[in-house]
C-alpha cells in the first residue's frame, strides 16, 4: 500500500489520514526520545555506545580513548577549564556565566586585549546574542557542545580547535 492510499485509504476514511500522521508522529517522537541523551549534569557520563561507526577526530558512536569531556574524572566545567589554563597560560582566562544562558563563558585575554570568547553551550539553547556581539566587536568566538550526542570533546580536538581561532 502506498503513501497516499494509507493517507486517503482509497478514500474510504477521513480519518484515515489524521490517524496516519499521528501514528507516524508517535513512532518518530519515541525514536528521538529514545536516542537523544540527557542533559549531562556535571559529573555525568554518556550510556554505553550502540554502534561501533567510525569516528572522526572528536565525534562518533563509541567513546574514543583519548581523554574526553565524559571520560575525564570531574565535571565537564572543570576539564575545559584545565585544559585551557595549562595548554593556554600565556592567556588571561577568565571565567563567567552567560547573562542569559547562565552556562561557563571564558575569556582569553593577553596584553589587555579580548583574544578569544569560549562558550560552553547546550544543543537545547538557541541563544546566539555572545556569538552575534563577538561578531560585531570582531573577537574570534568558539562553541563547545556539552551535551550534543557523539561529540565527545577530546583533549586535542579542544586544543587544536582553540589554538586555531587564536592564531587570527
Amino acid at each position: 500500500m502506498g503513501l497516499f492510499s494509507k493517507l486517503f485509504n482509497n478514500g474510504n476514511d477521513a480519518n484515515a489520514a489524521k490517524r496516519f500522521v499521528s501514528d507516524l508522529f508517535k513512532t518518530t517522537q519515541n525514536n528521538q526520545n529514545a536516542s537523544a541523551p540527557a542533559a549531562p549534569s556535571h559529573a555525568t557520563s554518556p550510556s554505553s555506545p550502540v554502534s561501533s561507526a567510525p569516528s572522526g577526530f572528536s565525534w562518533g558512536d563509541s567513546m574514543p580513548a583519548e581523554e574526553n569531556q565524559y571520560s575525564f574524572n570531574g565535571t565537564y566545567l572543570q576539564y575545559f577549564d584545565g585544559i585551557f589554563r595549562s595548554e593556554f597560560s600565556d592567556y588571561d582566562i577568565r571565567l563567567d556565566y552567560g547573562r542569559y544562558t547562565r552556562l561557563p563563558v571564558f575569556t582569553f585575554i593577553k596584553n589587555g586585549r579580548t583574544a578569544l570568547v569560549v562558550e560552553l553551550f547546550s544543543e537545547k539553547s538557541c541563544a546566539a546574542k555572545l556569538r552575534n556581539d563577538c561578531r560585531n566587536a570582531r573577537i574570534p568566538y568558539l562553541r563547545y557542545y556539552i551535551d550534543h550526542h557523539g561529540w565527545w570533546n577530546t583533549k586535542s580536538y579542544v586544543i587544536t580547535r582553540t589554538r586555531s581561532a587564536l592564531a587570527f
